[in-house]
């Protein structure tokens, strides 16, 4: 599921930084796919946490992107619209859903000596 992003060069990061992100966002993708909000949002930082709920999940996730796009596939990188500098980071991907593709957009938040998800969306 993960793109190959520790070749193409996003200002602010190198090869063990893209490593974890794109871990970070496999979780989340594939939690999306089996519809689960505590696995999907469970690398998210403590600055969101009021946000990562159940109710949250169902209704951006469930309600309108998976009946909109469908499964999550894969992604692809678009290096030249992403970025990393402390305390924000930013991915930007042309993803392949199983209904259509879409950009996905995921915002990391530096907390506690490490990057954690901030936002992931989904949108055509």
């Amino acid at each position: 599921m993960a793109a190959t992003a520790w070749s193409l060069n996003v200002h602010g990061t190198d090869a063990a930084l893209m490593a974890d992100c794109e871990a970070k966002i496999d979780s989340a993708m594939q939690a999306y796919n089996a519809q689960d909000w505590q696995a999907f949002f469970k690398d998210y930082a403590s600055m969101v946490s009021a946000t990562c709920t159940e109710q949250t999940f169902k209704n951006l996730y469930i309600e309108r992107a998976h009946k909109s796009f469908g499964k999550y596939q894969s992604r692809t990188l678009m290096p030249t619209r992403s970025t990393f500098a402390k305390p924000v980071g930013l991915l930007v991907y042309q993803a392949k859903f199983a209904e259509k593709p879409a950009t996905l957009t995921v915002n990391f938040y530096h907390e506690d000596g490490n990057w954690k998800l901030q936002q992931i969306r989904i949108d055509p």
